[in-house]
Formats: C-alpha cells, sequence, structure tokens
C-alpha cells in the first residue's frame, strides 16, 4: 500500500508540473479551460492522497506549488 501510495503522489505531483507548463502553450480559451478542470482534479486527488498518507502514518517530502 505504501510504495503505491507513494507512486500515485508523485504522478499528480508530475502531472501538476505538466498542466502548470501547459497553460504557458495555450492560447485557446477551451484548451484553457480544459487545463484548469484537469488541475482542479489532480489537486483533489493529491488533497485525498495526503490524508491516507496521514491517516497510515506514511510520510513523504512531496509537495505542491500553488
Amino acid at each position: 500500500m505504501k510504495r503505491q501510495l507513494l507512486e500515485d503522489i508523485d504522478f499528480v505531483t508530475e502531472r501538476l508540473e505538466h498542466i502548470r507548463e501547459s497553460y504557458d502553450m495555450t492560447a485557446e480559451p477551451e484548451l484553457v479551460d480544459a487545463l484548469i478542470y484537469e488541475e482542479m482534479a489532480m489537486r483533489s486527488r493529491f488533497d485525498y492522497l495526503i490524508r491516507v498518507a496521514k491517516e497510515n502514518n506514511i510520510k513523504c517530502r512531496i509537495g505542491i506549488r500553488d
């Protein structure tokens, strides 16, 4: 469980970084909207994963930038 949880947190963190980079390369309003929704979903997933990690006393040093 611990390994999978840490892998999931790493995946979400990487995905959020990719989304942030994509903002700079996107000019179409519809695509910006899609990025916003995807970022919100990934942030929700990140919050969930961190909560589960805390509940199971799993420590990690991964964070996301605002």
